[in-house]
């Protein structure tokens, strides 16, 4: 039976044919749809790569997902897969993503906190994108220092939120619910 693959983190430069190429080293692949923004036309950033058995679509998954390809991190899991439902309603209405901007590898997400405004801002903290940086500032909510600063580093976006998290809490400088924001972004995939 088929089984069909979402894989995101894609470059602006890929292509049908070197997808195919890379996941036909697992197995046949029956399909490949690079979704496109209808308005302009462009590639946005992922594709759905369809195999032709669900045997070779998990070996493509386990040694893909993570692993770099034109010079990106790829992220690869079942498509349409169900997202863990178990988050409460509670932490869905303490921490909401409000704005979302992607400029190639540089994203930027503002998020309400509870009353306080929190700038996520994360990208590659060297040339190779061997690791990534993320700084975050604050404003308003009274508990939290106007217009606090931190950063972090990481192998990986979700490793330098965790980092930043860390620190903030034990410094106290960002007395925020980590726990709700990094749920917040790992539901829009942003780590």
């Amino acid at each position: 039976m088929e089984s069909r693959l979402y894989v995101g983190n894609l470059s602006d430069d890929v292509s049908v044919e070197s997808l195919r190429r890379r996941f036909a080293e697992f197995g046949p692949v029956s399909d490949v749809h690079l979704a496109t923004d209808r308005s302009s036309g462009r590639l946005r950033g992922h594709a759905f790569v369809t195999m032709a058995n669900e045997a070779d679509a998990h070996a493509a998954m386990r040694e893909l997902n993570g692993s770099l390809f034109d010079d990106r991190r790829l992220r690869v899991n079942i498509a349409g897969e169900e997202r863990d439902r178990t988050r409460s309603k509670e932490v869905t209405e303490r921490t909401r993503i409000t704005s979302q901007f992607r400029e190639r590898l540089n994203m930027t997400y503002e998020l309400d906190c509870g009353g306080v405004s929190l700038t996520l801002k994360m990208f590659p903290d060297d040339a190779r994108e061997q690791s990534w940086r993320v700084e975050a500032s604050t404003k308003g909510g009274g508990m939290v220092v106007e217009g606090a600063v931190m950063a972090a580093s990481g192998r990986t976006r979700a490793t330098a939120l965790e980092e930043l998290a860390r620190s903030s809490q034990a410094s106290g400088a960002l007395a925020l619910d980590w726990t709700a924001i990094i749920e917040a972004l790992a539901a829009v995939r942003a780590i």
